[in-house]
């Protein structure tokens, strides 16, 4: 009984080996075209940023922080007033620093001077036609300086599905005509690959130190928020036959 079930064991291991060996594939290499294409799109930026500094200096530290956060609360009241924090817009501190500050002399003495209290407020608005009072309201504002003035597309999702879309669709019409020249058709993608990003990016930096001495009679602070250029590019390779 055993050597008959031994058999058996040795014929399904034959069976099942040659039906393996039967069912290997060798894949032929097709042939293929790469091709690069591209889609762009000029968007008005709908969101902008600004970063708002107050400094204080003082030998005293805690006359340093006490005297900066009096300046910082008034700077945090005169943006309030302009900015919609019930819907869209929104503020924060992004930084607070207090440094002590040392003079060094040519024999390398170190002396203190002065401690600096630094607060920096970040602002995001979806109204582009409030960030010249925004500006002009912190010129006002005592020891506070502007900079990094930012224009951008919040939701950059919806415009970058398009535009992926329109890229891909242009390469594929380009592998197409270059297949039909050679007298051969596209049969398939064997990779691809879409970048999206902006092409120009529309970000102005002006810093605004010492803006409180000349806000009287500056008026109403100029500015341009421009246009975005997205841009999709696609890089695929075809195979063709």
């Amino acid at each position: 009984m055993k050597k008959i079930v031994f058999f058996i064991a040795l014929a399904a291991v034959f069976f099942f080996t040659q039906n393996a060996q039967a069912i290997t594939v060798v894949e032929k290499p097709m042939g293929y075209i790469s091709v690069n294409a591209s889609a762009s799109k000029e968007i008005v930026p709908d969101t902008a940023s600004i970063l708002f500094t107050v400094q204080t200096i003082s030998k005293d530290s805690k006359t340093a922080v006490s005297v900066n956060k009096e300046d910082t609360s008034a700077l945090l009241l005169a943006l309030k007033q302009i900015l919609s924090l019930e819907s869209s817009d929104s503020i924060q501190t992004q930084n607070f620093i207090l440094r002590p500050n040392y003079y060094t002399d040519k024999n390398g003495k170190r002396t203190f001077q002065n401690y600096t209290a630094t607060n920096t407020i970040y602002v995001k608005t979806k109204k582009l036609e409030n960030v010249s009072k925004l500006i002009d309201a912190a010129a006002q504002c005592k020891s506070a300086s502007i900079s990094d003035l930012n224009f951008f597309i919040e939701n950059e999702k919806q415009y970058a599905q398009e535009l992926a879309k329109e890229a891909i669709n242009n390469a594929r019409v380009i592998a197409n005509f270059t297949a039909s020249e050679l007298n051969q058709k596209v049969s398939g993608v064997k990779n691809i690959r879409v970048n999206i990003y902006p092409a120009n990016q529309y970000a102005p930096r002006a810093v605004y130190a010492g803006a409180a001495k000349s806000a009287s009679t500056a008026g109403k602070t100029p500015v341009e928020f421009g246009k975005i250029k997205l841009q999709a590019n696609v890089d695929a390779d075809f195979y063709v036959k």
